[in-house]
């Protein structure tokens, strides 16, 4: 049924958004099917999600129990699509795992930051999995041309099935506004990569 699940629906790869620094947004990431069994994996277990403070942010998050979801993200398909976008190639990071995140109206909203570390190239994406987004639930990711920006570059809504992806560079600020009357809930994957360049 898995495999069922996920060889429908394929979708084409779509250039990087170029402003204001390259990431990539893909809607509609997985079939109503697959997603349908995600969410109802999710549902059926119960999460006791870990808190880790950053600065005046935190990160609500557990590890990922679905196997669908697992299986659709750590895929061929993924590792494809985030490998043509990005011109690497890209492992998962196994220390990372797969998080499923949590924000709501209890959350403060996550100042701005970039998620670079120096021993390791990576590249951090975010399925978003909350249905019912508008405009005044908040949630949405910021981008910043620098960190002394006071207006964020651009701004991504949380919208579910959406998947976006980005390097992680020092250079890429972003922060997430906070949530209103709304749980947003997304699944985190961090990427290893290799660059293709390379002799």
């Amino acid at each position: 049924m898995i495999s069922t699940l996920l060889s429908e629906g394929a979708v084409s790869v779509q250039e990087l958004t170029a402003f204001p620094w390259p990431h990539l947004v893909l809607d509609d990431f997985l079939t109503s099917d697959c997603l349908a069994q995600c969410l109802s994996e999710i549902r059926a277990d119960t999460y006791a999600f870990d808190i880790e403070p950053r600065g005046t942010g935190r990160i609500e998050y557990s590890v990922l129990k679905s196997q669908t979801m697992w299986r659709a993200i750590y895929s061929k398909r993924t590792r494809s699509i985030l490998s043509s976008a990005f011109g690497v190639e890209v492992r998962l990071n196994k220390h990372n795992m797969l998080q499923l995140r949590r924000m709501n109206g209890e959350t403060p909203e996550f100042p701005m930051h970039n998620d670079f570390t120096s021993n390791e190239a990576t590249i951090a994406s975010f399925l978003y999995l909350s249905e019912g987004w508008s405009h005044e639930c908040g949630g949405r990711l910021k981008l910043f041309e620098s960190d002394r920006q006071f207006a964020p570059s651009a701004s991504i809504a949380p919208i579910q099935n959406r998947f976006i992806a980005f390097r992680t560079e020092p250079s890429h600020w972003h922060s997430v506004e906070k949530v209103y009357g709304w749980e947003r809930m997304s699944v985190l994957s961090l990427w290893n990569i290799e660059d293709l360049s390379c002799p």
